[in-house]
């Protein structure tokens, strides 16, 4: 069962809101598991190098230079790949209270994560969010990539790739995708496409086939399992 999107106002920060499933009573804490490359976290006026066992904390800038990755764990076992040239922003951390008051909140600045949801009793949300989508998904295994530098068939926006489960974009026009596993979705900036004489906008949220490109792969997924 796919959950409803979240219901964010059109604004440029879009989210990307996870409904998942956490252990009861567990503090939502994300560590490093594996550091591979050049990587650093701000912290304040601080920057720190990313090493196995850090634990985050609100408002940490993880840093991922070309080559760098780094898988983190968060304690209801889900799981975090931070790929390369990324900069992800771990906007909130919500540790206490009730379980399903917790909550986390995190920016991918700019490059791609993968993610996958952890398993328990109670529902834990998760907001992934972006400029450009909204993504709401269960008990799914999904890619993100924001891209910045458009192509012929890659526009910028960001990107998702359902791996298993389901999840559904809302674009920032208000466009609402279903997505399945196995395909992909893009929500972007909506823009105007000829047509005839005249032009029609083409919604800022569609599905796309065919980006093998846009979501990269490393030796690091075999880790997510």
């Amino acid at each position: 069962m796919v959950s409803k999107p979240f219901q964010a106002k059109p604004r440029m920060a879009a989210t990307i809101f996870v409904a998942c499933m956490t252990l009861m009573g567990s503090a939502q804490a994300a560590r490093v598991v594996l550091a591979q490359g050049n990587l650093s976290l701000e912290r304040g006026d601080k920057t720190l190098p990313v090493v196995a066992g850090m634990q985050l904390q609100e408002e940490d800038v993880l840093h991922t230079a070309a080559g760098g990755e780094t898988l983190l764990r968060f304690d209801n076992g889900a799981r975090m790949l931070v790929r390369a040239d990324s900069a992800v922003r771990f906007t909130t951390l919500r540790e206490r209270g009730p379980v399903s008051k917790r909550r986390k909140a995190i920016r991918l600045v700019q490059g791609g994560l993968r993610y996958i949801t952890g398993v328990g009793a109670a529902r834990h949300r998760v907001a992934f969010e972006t400029d450009t989508a909204t993504i709401g998904i269960r008990g799914t295994d999904l890619d993100i990539a924001v891209s910045k530098d458009a192509q012929p068939d890659a526009p910028t926006g960001t990107y998702l790739q359902v791996n298993q489960g389901a999840a559904v974009l809302q674009a920032l026009d208000g466009t609402v995708l279903d997505v399945e596993r196995g395909e992909q979705a893009f929500g972007g900036e909506p823009d105007l496409t000829p047509k005839g004489e005249g032009g029609v906008k083409r919604p800022a949220g569609r599905k796309l086939q065919g980006l093998a490109g846009i979501f990269k792969k490393s030796g690091l997924d075999a880790l997510m399992k």
